[in-house]
């Protein structure tokens, strides 16, 4: 079967680390490319390039500007290759090669070993994704990509004057997909910005720095497949047109599978 993201992600070799696609609008935010997917692309361009290097375990990236229509070229640059971590750059540059650039992510592959020391947080209660109801926009409103995937809001409400800006969303891929280390860096960029959550009106909001953490390994996100993982995000100050995100994703028997920060402006 086809999934939507790895069709969105598909990417045609040049060589020497260079890759491209054609933009097309299936994950489309208000008016340029949704992050999730740029980060997708870019892992996937990685992947690619070191073939079974490692899994996933950092990804830090800078959203210099929208990625607008037209091509997008990747070029992957592999800063160093060890036994067993692997460090990567990957940086999406509009039209050309040498365009400008829009989207670059540092990032690291590691064969990780099992220690004899384990520590996680407790997840929170919430209630089970089959006891919510689905999130989604009135017809005709709202990004593009935001119906790729079946999402059900269980703490906070976008769209209104909350104390604190803290949500949790149960979600999983429209499609059917299954989790892999793609789909979890793609799903992690979904939450809504927290000054969503603040305001009773939408506020114009764009990323510009992201860190993603990956604990989980791929066999464990395979067995996860379709099923629903829940996304809890929250903040820690939104002031002066700033305001940062802290995110950590979680299994439903409660493993936690990544976390995610980063820093967004908003009007």
């Amino acid at each position: 079967m086809k999934y939507i993201l790895d069709t969105e992600t598909k990417l045609r070799a040049h060589g020497d680390g260079a890759y491209s696609r054609a933009m097309t609008e299936i994950f489309w935010n208000m008016d340029s490319a949704f992050g999730g997917w740029a980060i997708a692309l870019a892992l996937g361009a990685v992947t690619r390039e070191a073939g079974v290097a490692g899994t996933l375990a950092n990804i830090n990236a800078v959203f210099v500007s929208a990625i607008q229509g037209g091509t997008v070229f990747v070029r992957v640059e592999t800063l160093r290759s060890g036994k067993r971590t692997s460090f990567y750059r990957s940086e999406l540059r509009q039209d050309t090669l040498d365009g400008p650039l829009v989207f670059s992510a540092d990032i690291v592959l590691s064969d990780r070993q099992e220690t004899d020391l384990a520590y996680q947080p407790v997840m929170p209660e919430v209630k089970a994704p089959e006891d919510t109801e689905r999130l989604a926009f009135p017809p005709g409103m709202g990004p593009r990509w935001f119906g790729h995937f079946d999402q059900r809001i269980v703490i906070g409400a976008p769209f209104t004057v909350q104390d604190r800006p803290r949500s949790a969303v149960w979600i999983r891929d429209g499609d059917g997909r299954p989790l892999d280390s793609k789909g979890l860096a793609a799903i992690s960029d979904v939450p809504m910005p927290r000054a969503f959550f603040l305001a009773d009106t939408p506020r114009f909001s764009s990323t510009v720095s992201y860190s993603f953490f990956q604990f989980a390994t791929e066999d464990e996100l395979a067995a996860i497949g379709n099923d629903h993982i829940l996304v809890e995000s929250d903040s820690n100050r939104v002031r002066r047109g700033m305001s940062d995100q802290h995110t950590r994703i979680w299994s439903q028997d409660g493993a936690l599978l990544a976390l995610t920060s980063q820093i967004a402006f908003f009007r």
